[in-house]
């Protein structure tokens, strides 16, 4: 039963890819041939009891044909007049009283346009002579910490605008950060990116505590032991690994202070298109407090091997972990990740250690002997890609378990590849 949905999700999403090989043909013709050798067992759960004569189920088989012959399917997609129809014509007849349909649309768009004339005047009326925009406004910066990312709806009518439109891109100022074409930007640098991920941090940091201050707060108790096993590789020069390891005596460090933020912007290129930006994410490191009891900690996909290559290897080669803290010494430009680690778990007679059932892999949060959960400080750069982790129940799910304690009450999660387009194509790579 689950591998007849799973294979329709995988002939969903495989559809949408924007361009095709013959590879990703034969893989979209199996997924759907998947379907039609399980869908007996919906039958026999009683999830159906009508026959398959579904239409739109039978035009599934016409799709990989049609790509061969006329290409993507999504270059066909009826979203865009879908779209104007609703807003054109959908809500202005709404607006009316059930007559003349024609003349009242027509009267409706043109006292619109002309609202929208009107707006747009007094919107530039009113910054008339006001000085560019600041540098640190460029970087993104907010006067509230909880507001540094999100656009100001407010500051300029937008209503009528184009629904869709290009994302910020975080590459392209942490290039021109680097070649100094913005020669105050403030230092070091809150925007910067590596060849596969841009990042963005607020200028202001949340947070301004001591080592043991923050390994409180954070309810962090080897954050101290972690920094100096951190120091201890970037002097050594040895490769970064979440594997819990302490072999420094003495946790003495050269500093006391940490900057600590709770948020960060991560972008990556597009799978399919790796020049062209995808929109920015957020990752979130969050401590307890009322509001949430356990704190916020969003899950990633870390760099775990020097030759490891997101998103065209997918999984091989990194690590899934959970963000627990982002900081940076007072006075300097290191800027790390406190991440705690999951470990894959090996499926029976699978050899990439996917389910069966669901196709996804099944993590494991990585503890010690004595239970304490494995952490490691790493380079924030190593981080490649927000990740979505849903708690596997097993045969019963925990009686406490709520949207605030699944994190922390379950040790086998799902990484869930439907998060999104490009999370699955990057996660399904390496089956391929």
């Amino acid at each position: 039963f689950l591998t007849a949905i799973r294979s329709l999700m995988d002939f969903r999403y495989l559809a949408q890819a924007p361009m095709f090989t013959d590879d990703s043909l034969t893989e979209l013709a199996s997924a759907l041939q998947d379907f039609y050798d399980n869908k007996d067992t919906i039958m026999a759960a009683g999830a159906r009891k009508d026959s398959w004569e579904i239409p739109k189920l039978e035009l599934l088989q016409s799709i990989v044909p049609s790509i061969r012959l006329s290409g993507a399917v999504m270059q066909w997609s009826a979203d865009p007049t879908e779209h104007a129809h609703v807003q054109e014509i959908k809500v202005p007849a709404r607006a009316g009283n059930n007559r003349d349909y024609y003349n009242q649309i027509a009267r409706h768009l043109d006292r619109a346009e002309k609202c929208l004339r009107f707006d747009i005047a007094t919107y530039m009326e009113s910054k008339r002579g006001e000085e560019d925009l600041r540098v640190d406004e460029i970087e993104g910066n907010e006067t509230e910490q909880d507001k540094e990312h999100e656009p100001d709806e407010e500051e300029f009518p937008t209503d009528h605008l184009a629904a869709t439109r290009s994302p910020i891109n975080y590459f392209t100022i942490a290039d021109a950060l680097v070649r100094g074409c913005i020669p105050n930007a403030p230092r070091p640098y809150c925007t910067f990116s590596t060849a596969t991920t841009a990042f963005h941090l607020s200028t202001k940091p949340s947070l301004r505590l001591s080592v043991d201050e923050a390994a409180a707060v954070f309810n962090l108790p080897d954050l101290r032991a972690a920094i100096s096993e951190y120091l201890h590789r970037l002097e050594s020069g040895m490769p970064h690994r979440v594997s819990g390891v302490r072999s420094q005596q003495d946790h003495q460090l050269p500093f006391d202070r940490l900057q600590i933020w709770c948020k960060v912007r991560v972008q990556q290129m597009r799978y399919h298109s790796p020049q062209t930006p995808d929109t920015p994410q957020t990752l979130r490191a969050f401590h307890p407090s009322t509001v949430n009891l356990h704190g916020l900690y969003d899950a990633a996909i870390v760099n775990a091997d020097p030759d490891s290559n997101w998103p065209q290897r997918g999984l091989e080669g990194h690590s899934v972990v959970q963000l627990c803290m982002i900081f940076r010494p007072l006075h300097s430009e290191l800027l790390a990740a406190y991440v705690q680690r999951f470990d894959v778990v090996a499926q029976q007679g699978n050899t990439n250690n996917r389910n069966a059932g669901t196709g996804m892999y099944l993590v494991r949060r990585a503890v010690r002997s004595n239970g304490s959960r494995i952490g490691d400080v790493l380079p924030i750069t190593l981080i490649r890609s927000p990740a979505h982790l849903i708690p596997h129940f097993g045969k019963e799910a925990h009686s406490r378990l709520t949207s605030q304690t699944s994190y922390e009450l379950s040790s086998d999660f799902w990484l869930n590849k439907y998060w999104s387009k490009e999370f699955y194509y990057a996660l399904s790579s390496s089956s391929r």
